[in-house]
């Protein structure tokens, strides 16, 4: 603690106006934030999360199918079940047109 609190005391400090402007990954001007970003893509940002978690239960139900038997089997058919009133319901709404 002491040494933050020393080195904050020792460093230069000569603010100029090119320091005092925001700097962000490489861009010298940040882009206004009174752009807005659609809905549609959080929309699909979120479905794309979500079908792709799917694929991350897949593989350590298929490396346990054999010892899980037939209750892994009914278990991952009502998880598809699930999965896919969601993806017709998405469907139906027009959540995955690209426009």
């Amino acid at each position: 603690m002491a040494l933050i609190f020393i080195s904050g005391r020792l460093s230069p400090h000569h603010p100029t106006p090119a320091k005092l402007e925001p700097y962000e990954c490489g861009i010298s001007e940040p882009t206004p934030t009174e752009s807005r970003w659609p809905v549609r893509f959080a929309l699909v940002a979120m479905l794309f999360l979500i079908f792709d978690v799917e694929g991350l239960f897949l593989y350590p139900w298929a490396a346990l199918m054999r010892d899980l038997g037939w209750t892994g089997i009914e278990v991952i058919a009502s998880f598809f079940v699930i999965l896919g009133v969601g993806y017709v319901y998405a469907r139906s709404r027009g959540a995955l047109e690209w426009r």
